[in-house]
């Protein structure tokens, strides 16, 4: 019993950072009129994390017997699993917001595309300066989740790939 309960919040987990990656790549694509496209692809980030999101949502919500397919390993490639890579992932982004929000501006100068791919979330404010507070608390997790959704599915492609 609890072997299922664990697998289902494994997979809610993934559900949840797929539909929150769907969403930032939304918000990703209404954006493309802010900055001219030489200086931020913004549809191919849209596009990009839309796919992730979408295919996060899809492996989340496959039938058990496939999903059991997917995540079940021998014991010596149980270190591999795709909710592993979801950890891991997360981990990561609330890293990156914080790094960003301390870094002074005068001290580094990153480019869009450098910015906006290391902290997805951060398009959410992009027509203010956060506080360090939100930036912590709203733009931290919306960052985790989406780099969860990443490496859910490359978790998952690896664990489909060493079977």
């Amino acid at each position: 019993m609890l072997y299922s309960d664990t697998k289902m919040v494994q997979r809610a987990a993934l559900l949840i950072c797929g539909v929150v990656t769907v969403l930032i790549g939304r918000v990703f694509g209404s954006l493309r009129h802010f900055a001219p496209e030489r200086e931020m692809a913004w549809l191919s980030f849209s596009y990009a994390l839309f796919l992730v999101g979408i295919i996060a949502v899809g492996i989340s919500l496959l039938p058990r017997g496939w999903a059991q397919g997917i995540t079940e390993r021998p014991s010596e490639l149980r270190r591999f699993t795709p909710f592993r890579f979801l950890l891991s992932f997360a981990v990561l982004g609330p890293r990156l917001v914080a790094l960003f929000s301390v870094v002074p501006p005068g001290l580094a100068q990153p480019s869009m595309a450098l910015v906006y791919s290391l902290c997805p979330a951060c398009v959410v404010t992009i027509t203010v300066d956060p506080s360090l507070t939100t930036a912590l608390f709203l733009l931290a997790p919306l960052n985790a989740l989406v780099f969860g959704a990443v490496g859910g599915v490359i978790g998952t492609a690896f664990s489909l790939l060493i079977r």
